[in-house]
């Protein structure tokens, strides 16, 4: 698997932006419209999906602590999530390859939910 520097990758239905660091040798994720800046970091693709499943669960379970959402509202005045922006905008680069982006996000996120013996998917790429 090769990834492009622009790529991106679906933990828990929540997209990741994938960039490499050449002089550090590492991959870093940084998940996209939630209300913090959640990254995790990895020495090949592999470690990826691990890694971010590990952050993003720490994430959530603290904004279920702090008794808060966990999504970036859209500006204000607007009604919404900017995540609902975003799947709007890799909808047509994923039926592109294929991909029914909607599916995938329900049933990562049914998977992602359960928390005793959770199905490994393989990671899903978009390249932009």
């Amino acid at each position: 698997m090769s990834l492009s520097g622009r790529d991106m990758m679906f933990i828990g239905g929540i997209p990741a932006v994938i960039s490499f660091n050449a002089s550090s040798r590492m991959f870093r994720g940084v998940f996209v419209g939630l209300n913090a800046e959640v990254d995790f970091l990895a020495r090949s693709p592999m470690e990826l999906q691990p890694q971010g499943e590990a952050a993003l669960s720490i994430f959530l379970e603290t904004c279920r602590q702090q008794n808060r959402s966990p999504l970036l509202a859209r500006q204000v005045g607007q009604e919404g999530y900017l995540l609902e922006d975003i799947y709007a905008e890799l909808e047509e680069p994923a039926r592109q390859k294929g991909i029914d982006l909607y599916q995938l996000i329900r049933v990562q996120t049914q998977e992602f939910q359960k928390t005793e013996k959770r199905k490994k998917h393989s990671a899903v790429f978009l390249n932009f």
